[in-house]
């Protein structure tokens, strides 16, 4: 299983990832996109957003700019730099022999970015890693069955929720990877016409 990055670099390459897709956005619009119950991509809290902002800004990655707002306070919007695009492909392009979801998320976010050899790459390697941890959980219920006799169901469930996380992983790298095929092939299409 691979180690976590440091959580704010995530943040960071996250906060990046939204920035790249052309769109000026406050320290708000983002809290709103990554507010729980159901975030945009993963739960981030309201309080982690504007330290992030201020480290991107001034590592010159993002700049802001102030708008005037009718009968509201004033609100900063932000934009990415030159500089923060080619630190958000560097970090995805960063040669990995083991993704974090999170990672994983990102690459397959920001994959015209990182170009679809990449990304197809890291959704194999993904991939790799959720048979692995299947196959690992599947030995591990096997040793612990017999002694499982008296309430099967009950020791098999968790068991059975992790197998079916990693399924459901197996699945989305499937699904993702066929969706790059086909912007592919439609992109090659409508060069040839």
């Amino acid at each position: 299983m691979p180690r976590p990055r440091q959580p704010s670099v995530t943040l960071h390459m996250l906060l990046l990832s939204f920035f790249n897709r052309g769109i000026a956005l406050s320290g708000y619009d983002l809290a709103m996109w990554l507010k729980e119950p159901v975030p945009f991509i993963w739960p981030v809290k309201h309080s982690q957003i504007y330290p992030a902002l201020a480290v991107l800004e001034a590592r010159g990655d993002i700049a802001g700019q102030w708008k005037e707002q009718r009968g509201r306070p004033s609100k900063k919007s932000y934009r990415i730099t030159k500089k923060g695009r080619e630190r958000l492909r560097d970090w995805l392009s960063e040669p990995r022999h083991a993704l974090t979801q999170e990672e994983t998320i990102l690459i397959a976010y920001n994959h015209k970015l990182v170009g679809t050899d990449a990304a197809k790459s890291a959704l194999r390697i993904y991939r790799a890693q959720a048979e692995d941890e299947k196959r690992q959980l599947e030995a591990r219920w096997h040793a612990i069955a017999q002694d499982a006799a008296d309430d099967p169901a009950g020791i098999r469930a968790p068991f059975e929720f992790a197998m079916k996380t990693r399924l459901a992983r197996m699945d989305w790298c499937d699904w993702f990877e066929a969706q790059i095929a086909k912007e592919h092939r439609a992109a090659r299409k409508k060069r040839s016409a």
